[in-house]
């Protein structure tokens, strides 16, 4: 049952991007449990968000090709929001027109997992807490990684 609490007290963002509605999809997850999904319209928004430890998940709802965007990637695709990447947040692109090309360029271009925007509610809230629990266990090998390379840890490796 832990596991189901930490996933409804998740604090997932989803950005809008290109005119997608986000707004309906935090609705959506908001409607299967996750009461603080919230929407946003900028990157700026996210950021002060991300610097208020507000955020597990970052969603972004919006069409994978972004060709008006000052830095896409080579690939043609908006990259995850730099504060995001640089604060350890997985990101999640919810991509039209969903292909093995597409996904492959998404997840080259730091994106932690990549789905269709028509994807169903369900399946996209199982995608957050599989992305969340991925987070955990990589925090929990970090931190054991961290105690062997301690001074008193190596004095009991001898």
């Amino acid at each position: 049952m832990a596991g189901v609490k930490q996933i409804r007290a998740a604090r997932v963002v989803v950005l809008q991007l290109d005119g997608v509605d986000a707004g309906t999809a935090a609705e959506r997850l908001q409607s299967l449990g996750m009461v603080h999904a919230v929407s946003l319209s900028s990157t700026t928004e996210l950021s002060v968000h991300i610097e208020g430890g507000k955020v597990d998940v970052v969603v972004i709802a919006g069409s994978a090709r972004q060709s008006t965007l000052a830095d896409p990637s080579p690939a043609g695709l908006l990259p995850p929001p730099a504060a995001a990447v640089s604060a350890g947040i997985p990101c999640l692109l919810l991509a039209e027109g969903m292909s093995r090309t597409l996904k492959r360029s998404a997840m080259a271009c730091g994106y932690a997992a990549v789905m269709g925007a028509d994807s169903a509610p369900r399946l996209i809230y199982r995608r957050v807490g599989a992305l969340m629990q991925r987070v955990r266990r990589l925090g929990r090998a970090r931190v054991a990684s961290e105690a062997m390379d301690t001074p008193d840890a190596a004095a009991l490796k001898s």
